[in-house]
C-alpha cells in the first residue's frame, strides 16, 4: 500500500510541476516544429519511422524482490493535446510470466518546445496482463517528441512504472525503462 501511496503522488508532483510550467503556451512551436521536420526524411532508404519501430528498449523489472532484464516495444496513437492510446509488449527473461501485455492512456505535457523537437513529461495509468496476473498500473516519463512528419514521430524517453496487481498474494511490479516510443497523431 505505501508502494501504491508514493507512486500515486510522484505522478501527482510531476503532473503539478508540468502544468505550472506553462507548458500550453509552447503547443505552436511543436505544431511548427512538424512542418519543419519534413524536410529532414531522407528520400532513400527506409522512412525514418521505420527504425523508430526497429528499436527494441531495455528495461529492468522488480517483481518478488528480484531484479530482471527484459526488452519492451511500445506504439501510441493519439490526437494532441488530448493523449495518446498505447499497446506495449514486454519480454522478461527468466523461466516463468514472460510476456507483459500493457494497454494506457498518456497524456504528453510540453515542458519546452523548440525547432525541432519538444521537452514532454508524460503521466499515464493503464490496464496490465501477463496472462496469469492482471492488474493496473500508473508511469510517469520525461523524454523528447522528435516530428518525423506531419503525423509520426518518435520519443526516446526514461520512465518509471508501477503496476498494482490483482492478486494480493502476488507482489507488485516496479520497471525502469529507457527506450524510444513510436507516436502517431491524427
Amino acid at each position: 500500500m505505501a508502494h501504491m501511496k508514493r507512486s500515486v503522488l510522484a505522478l501527482f508532483l510531476i503532473l503539478l510541476v508540468c502544468i505550472s510550467s506553462g507548458s500550453q503556451s509552447l503547443d505552436l512551436k511543436l505544431k511548427e516544429s512538424k512542418k519543419l521536420s519534413t524536410r529532414s526524411i531522407s528520400k532513400t532508404g527506409p522512412p525514418l519511422y521505420f527504425y523508430a519501430m526497429a528499436i527494441i528498449n531495455p528495461m529492468l523489472v522488480i517483481e518478488d524482490k528480484k531484479v530482471f532484464f527484459g526488452l519492451t516495444k511500445e506504439i501510441s496513437i493519439g490526437k494532441f493535446p488530448y493523449g495518446r492510446v498505447a499497446f506495449e509488449y514486454s519480454y522478461i527473461f527468466r523461466s516463468y510470466n514472460t510476456s507483459h501485455f500493457r494497454f494506457s492512456y498518456n497524456y504528453d505535457i510540453i515542458l519546452q518546445a523548440g525547432d525541432f523537437a519538444a521537452f514532454i513529461a508524460t503521466p499515464g495509468a493503464g490496464y496490465f496482463t501477463d496472462t496469469k496476473n492482471k492488474g493496473w498500473f500508473l508511469h510517469g516519463s520525461f523524454g523528447v517528441i522528435l516530428p518525423l512528419g506531419n503525423f509520426v514521430g518518435f520519443s526516446p524517453y526514461f520512465r518509471y512504472r508501477n503496476t498494482f496487481i490483482k492478486d494480493k498474494t502476488k507482489s507488485d511490479i516496479n520497471d525502469v525503462s529507457l527506450g524510444v516510443s513510436l507516436m502517431i497523431y491524427y
